[in-house]
């Protein structure tokens, strides 16, 4: 055999150049020329493959390419397994901001274009604006009339800081909702020397954000204005006073993380310390104590994904918990379904759902990039009044809860194809142990 090389040097020339040949073009580009070789080269090299040293290298080639292919396999199986039960997740919670959207549409819109026909429906049709938004939707395409809800934002006026936060908030996310000069020239001029927007601390967080999302500076004595009346156990109240409640400690949290103040920030980490407080039997209450709720979930879950705390564990566990708590409230059937169940007001609670089904917090803006269709209407619905809660006036008001739901997001579905990968590591792992025995 004149291939100018000792027996074991040709044996581990031979093992390099077959272990990876799965192509033509791959045995080429690893031994040049071996389809041009004078003929009695080739003959060489096919009488040497037909020794027994010859054999035992094609069986050895053989099954180093069977482990490769078990491996890749093994890792596709799995990233096939992630990649369906992730899309199945999205999926669902897609299919519900949908069945909000049609119980919106097809029973609260109004003639006019106005979602709900009482209280504040500037602030009820920018939250619908909003989910909108995280749904990829022009608020245009929302009408069961001539008017259309974008048609509504247009011409809308408030003179209420809250409210102008929300309208602010839909018509920077919205292409067609009207104008963001006017409502950020009322905003600014609201503000006081002490950095004050509002009368109130959840109306001053609103106006932030909807100055911020309409990429206008508030300025640090906004941010200090805020931090400095956060109290003890690390919550702020509705009021600026001792008595704290989730609901506005989580709009202030977005508000502060929206303004670019840091997720590790002390203002921040002290009020998840709170959310932390009031979570219990499955999802967030409005206070220490009591029992959890739709609307302190929907806030607690927007402010949990705007500080991106979903990476923690504890956290995603509590996310995952209180998305599940929520899961049961949208109803599935009858004249309402879609809406989220609530005592006070299906409309009030339903609102922001589908942004909360698409993991939309109030920090984002603009119309997302994969757009959700919209259900068509039944026959049989028709817009009826709703009841409103009592706009907010004055300091002494009730806060508006801004409602987020879901059904079971399977956040836990990713942890499934870890395992999974997790498994054709092991395997791998026991294929190169055995490799190396032999």
């Amino acid at each position: 055999m004149a291939l100018g090389r000792s027996p074991t040097a040709t044996i581990r020339s031979q093992e390099t150049c077959l272990s990876g040949i799965t192509t033509l073009f791959e045995a080429e580009r690893e031994m040049p020329g071996i389809f041009i070789a004078p003929a009695v080269e080739v003959w060489e090299r096919f009488v040497f493959l037909a020794t027994p040293i010859g054999l035992q290298l094609r069986i050895l080639a053989l099954e180093v390419h069977m482990k490769r292919l078990t491996t890749a396999n093994v890792i596709a199986i799995a990233l096939l397994l992630l990649a369906s039960i992730t899309a199945g997740a999205e999926s669902r919670l897609t299919s519900n901001a949908q069945r909000a959207l049609q119980w919106l549409q097809c029973t609260q819109q109004q003639p006019n274009g106005q979602i709900g026909s009482g209280g504040n429906p500037i602030a009820r049709s920018s939250e619908v604006a909003f989910g909108l938004a995280a749904a990829g939707q022009d608020a245009s395409a929302m009408k069961t009339g001539a008017e259309s809800l974008a048609d509504y934002l247009k011409t809308a006026v408030s003179t209420d800081v809250g409210t102008n936060g929300e309208l602010l908030l839909a018509r920077a996310s919205q292409p067609h909702a009207g104008p963001t000069a006017v409502v950020i020239a009322q905003l600014q001029a609201a503000k006081g020397t002490n950095g004050e927007y509002g009368a109130d601390i959840f109306s001053d967080a609103l106006a932030i954000l909807g100055l911020r999302a309409a990429k206008q500076a508030v300025g640090p004595d906004a941010v200090t204005f805020l931090k400095d009346h956060q109290q003890a156990d690390g919550g702020w109240s509705f009021a600026g006073d001792q008595y704290t409640d989730s609901n506005t400690t989580a709009l202030v949290i977005q508000a502060l993380l929206s303004d670019g103040v840091p997720s590790d920030d002390e203002a921040i980490t002290h009020g998840f310390a709170y959310l932390q407080s009031v979570f219990g039997q499955g999802g967030f209450a409005d206070t220490p104590g009591a029992a959890p709720d739709g609307n302190s979930d929907e806030l607690a879950i927007q402010a949990i994904v705007a500080a991106n705390q979903q990476t923690n564990q504890s956290w995603r566990s509590k996310l995952d918990q209180a998305l599940t708590h929520l899961a049961g409230l949208q109803l599935g059937s009858g004249a309402d379904a879609g809406a989220i169940s609530n005592p006070y007001s299906k409309l009030f609670a339903t609102t922001l759902a589908p942004a909360a089904f698409l993991l939309r917090p109030l920090t984002i803006s603009g119309l997302a990039e994969n757009a959700v269709p919209l259900l068509a209407c039944s026959t049989t619905t028709t817009a009826t009044p709703a009841p409103q809660p009592t706009p907010v006036t004055s300091s002494a008001a009730t806060p508006p809860r801004l409602a987020q739901t879901g059904t079971s997001p399977e956040i836990r579905p990713s942890v499934a194809g870890l395992a999974v990968l997790l498994l054709g590591a092991v395997i791998l792992m026991r294929s190169r142990r055995r490799a190396r025995r032999r």
